[in-house]
């Protein structure tokens, strides 16, 4: 089986989330295609898909694949965010009969912690995102010789020693 499909990236998202009943393997392989330039310009790389086979080029790695999870982690908040602010604007917080009682949970709250979620996850990304990156560069060049020692006679550091100069040395 090949891992670095979108089907299968999808398929791990969605396991890892708790297969939501809200999205959908499919949903979630849409927002891969969409999104693989998004990692390509987070970590300095360029991701391709093929058309006919819908496989990731280059493959993608465990980390790469841990920070497009957390970019996904992050759209699904947004979503729960969204759609939970229209669920705000309903003003009732309980509701009793003779048959029973409803009582809706703060709407706010539950905004507050999913932005709060959100917020961590967004921290995380930036901050594996800039490791990975970092981790990921070689140097361009070097340039020089450190490891000769260099040759100074006495002559020299009497004449470029300040203070020998102004002691009258």
């Amino acid at each position: 089986m090949i891992t670095n499909t979108v089907a299968s990236i999808a398929q791990e998202i969605y396991e890892e989330m708790g297969e939501p009943d809200d999205f959908s393997i499919a949903a979630i392989a849409a927002w891969v295609r969409r999104n693989i330039g998004g990692l390509g310009n987070l970590l300095n790389n360029s991701y391709n898909i093929n058309s006919s086979t819908l496989e990731i080029t280059p493959n993608l790695g465990d980390i790469e694949k841990y920070i497009f999870k957390k970019m996904y982690s992050i759209y699904f908040f947004d979503i729960k965010i969204k759609s939970g602010a229209s669920l705000a604007m309903v003003d009732f917080t309980s509701i009793k009969d003779d048959f029973g009682s409803v009582q809706k949970l703060n709407t706010n709250e539950v905004l507050k912690s999913f932005y709060q979620i959100r917020q961590q996850e967004y921290k995380e990304l930036k901050d594996l995102s800039v490791k990975y990156v970092i981790n990921s560069t070689s140097p361009i060049q070097v340039a020089g010789d450190d490891t000769i020692p260099g040759d100074y006679s006495s002559e020299r550091d009497a004449l470029y020693n300040i203070r020998t100069i102004y002691n009258g040395g």
